[in-house]
This record gives structure tokens, C-alpha cells and sequence, in this order.
């Protein structure tokens, strides 16, 4: 093998190791790259495992807290109604109880009240014999009515009644006027006063009526409460 041949070979050789060293340095920084990739994706599955657990815990306690505050904010919205709703029924029945000791002033109109509210009682009872308890202011007037009251039940029960009158029990000054029946030494007892029959009722309307009003605007505005709270609490546990 002369010299050129020996160069030739030699040439040969040089270049297979440098294709050798290429092919190697290739697999290495390939290697290199996918066990960076495979480490770079470990820690960035890490990183998002804990920070959906950190945004979960977050979230858990928002909801808690929102659901806290939601109940205290309905809670205090009763409370304030209740109170609101009490406040405007006693000055509802104040202004009635005025206005009803007005009417005493009003003999004739007031003895027509009073007896169609004693007619009242006497057909809830339907007895052959009662007794009227009356306040004193009263007493002599229906007194002198008795015979009429006999007459008009007799008309429409069929029925013959004797109507006494207690002296010995009085309806008390505030209950303004109207009657209470008894019959069967007092087993069977109706009250028919203005203070019962007319305020209670004002009452119940006037508590149906508000309590209505109050519920309409107080759940109308609870999902304006809640969907703020709720938009708070999101942007809270956000960031």
C-alpha cells in the first residue's frame, strides 16, 4: 500500500468517526431534550394539581363563607320586617281605637252598631236564654232594646228568647262597646265587641296584606344579594 492509499484510508476512517460522533451527539442532545420535556412536564402537572387543589379549597371556603353571609343578610331582612310590620300594625290599631271612641260619640249610629252586633251573637248561640255582659255606659240602653231584640229573633229563629243583662260583670272601658252572649250559665259564650270583631279583623287583613308586600319585595331582591356575593367570592378565589 503506497502513500496515497495509505491517506486515502486513513481519510476514510476520520470521516467515520466524525459520522460516528455526530450520530452520538445527536442522540445525546436528543436524550437530553426529552427527559427536559419529560421533567418540565412532571413539575408542570405538580404545579396545576396544586393549584387546582389551592383554587378548590379557596372555592370551598367562599361558598361557605357567601352561604354564612346569605343567611345572616336573610336573617336580618326578617328581623327588620318583623319589626317594621309590628310597628306600622300598632300604629294601624292606634289610629282604629281613636276612631272607634269617636263613634261613642255618635249615640244613634252607635246603638245601631250595637245591635246588630249583640243580633250577631244571639244566632251564633241560638238558646231560649242568655245574658248580656255590656259595658255600664250601655246597660240602660240595651235595656230599653230587649223587647226589639226579642221580637226581631223571634222573627227569624222562630225561637221565644229571654235576654238578661249582667250586673255583676262589665266589659271593660277599652273595649269601646259591643257585647258578649252567654247562655248555659256561661258554658256558651260569644264576644261580639267593636275591640275583637272589628280590630282583629283590621289586624289580620292589615298583617296579610303587609307581610305580602314585604315577602314580594324582600325575595325579589335576594338573588340581586346572592348573585353579588357570588361574583365576589369568584373574583376572590380567582386570585
Amino acid at each position: 500500500m503506497n502513500k496515497s492509499q495509505e491517506n486515502q484510508q486513513l481519510d476514510k476512517i476520520i470521516r467515520f468517526m466524525e459520522f460516528e460522533a455526530n450520530e452520538i451527539e445527536q442522540n445525546i442532545d436528543t436524550q437530553s431534550e426529552n427527559d427536559f420535556n419529560i421533567k418540565k412536564n412532571e413539575i408542570i402537572l405538580k404545579g396545576k394539581l396544586k393549584i387546582d387543589q389551592l383554587y378548590k379549597k379557596k372555592t370551598k371556603f367562599m361558598n361557605r363563607t357567601t352561604a354564612t353571609m346569605i343567611t345572616k343578610l336573610m336573617t336580618n331582612a326578617k328581623l327588620e320586617i318583623l319589626n317594621a310590620r309590628d310597628t306600622f300594625i300598632k300604629s294601624v290599631l292606634a289610629d282604629v281605637n281613636r276612631e272607634l271612641l269617636k263613634l261613642r260619640n255618635h249615640k244613634s249610629h252607635y246603638l245601631k252598631i250595637l245591635r246588630k252586633l249583640i243580633l250577631q251573637a244571639m244566632y251564633q248561640v241560638l238558646e231560649e236564654k242568655i245574658t248580656l255582659i255590656l259595658i255600664s255606659d250601655d246597660m240602660e240602653c240595651v235595656d230599653l232594646m230587649i223587647p226589639e231584640l226579642s221580637q226581631i229573633y223571634l222573627a227569624n229563629t222562630g225561637m221565644n228568647i229571654e235576654i238578661n243583662i249582667d250586673n255583676s260583670i262589665k266589659l271593660p272601658n277599652q273595649e269601646i262597646g259591643g257585647v258578649i252572649v252567654t247562655a248555659k250559665g256561661r258554658r256558651l259564650l260569644v264576644e261580639n265587641t267593636l275591640v275583637i270583631n272589628n280590630i282583629n279583623k283590621i289586624k289580620e287583613k292589615a298583617t296579610k296584606e303587609l307581610l305580602y308586600r314585604t315577602l314580594l319585595v324582600y325575595f325579589c331582591s335576594i338573588p340581586i344579594i346572592s348573585q353579588n356575593l357570588i361574583t365576589y367570592s369568584t373574583v376572590v378565589a380567582a386570585t
